[in-house]
């Protein structure tokens, strides 16, 4: 085979193979592309500032942003232990755990907040992972840990760890949490 025939096979089949490669690409996107939704830049931004709402609403004590990450019926279960857990209102999660029925002793807690001082903790939110469902429906996963600093004695108290795993729905364009989970500590 002459040096001009080897060019145009090598052109035709290095043509043949950039076609095939393209098809096989967009078949792949395709699939790809109706098993997932992908997000706008304002779903992202939208998911982001409904977990920060929460966490900005419960720092600095500001129910109307902390109004802002829940949709109005949405719930947060609380699991403080492995094995334990219960379901509140979201509101009732800003003043605190529930208090036992009449009656029921109280089970033996630290006074003041969880380390058993008067120290109000810093809420540290950490890493947050999100995966949109649909237009509509999103998840989101993130760490968080509390921390005690003490002014007087220059000291700083860690609490423990936990996780959010929160359902966030998008309504009238607008993002909020529709449902909490919060485990403190283990799975």
């Amino acid at each position: 085979m002459n040096c001009k025939k080897k060019y145009v096979v090598f052109v035709a089949g290095a043509c043949f193979m950039l076609a095939a490669g393209g098809v096989s690409a967009q078949g792949t996107t395709a699939k790809a592309g109706a098993a997932s939704y992908k997000p706008t830049v304002d779903d992202w931004v939208g998911v982001n500032d409904a977990v920060d709402n929460y966490t900005l609403g419960l720092e600095l004590h500001d129910m109307a942003r902390f109004d802002k990450a829940f949709w109005p019926e949405a719930t947060i279960t609380a699991q403080p232990e492995p094995g334990k857990s219960f379901t509140m209102p979201y509101r009732a999660a800003a003043a605190g755990p529930p208090k036992p029925p009449p009656g029921t002793p109280m089970p033996a807690m630290p006074a003041g907040n969880a380390i058993g001082g008067d120290i109000p903790p810093w809420h540290l939110s950490l890493s947050h992972h999100f995966e949109f469902q649909s237009a509509t429906r999103a998840t989101h996963y993130g760490y968080f840990v509390s921390v005690y600093p003490d002014l007087k004695t220059k000291t700083t108290t860690v609490g423990l760890p936990g996780h959010y795993d929160d359902t966030l729905e998008k309504r009238d364009g607008e993002w909020r949490i529709l449902q909490r989970t919060t485990v403190i500590g283990g799975k």
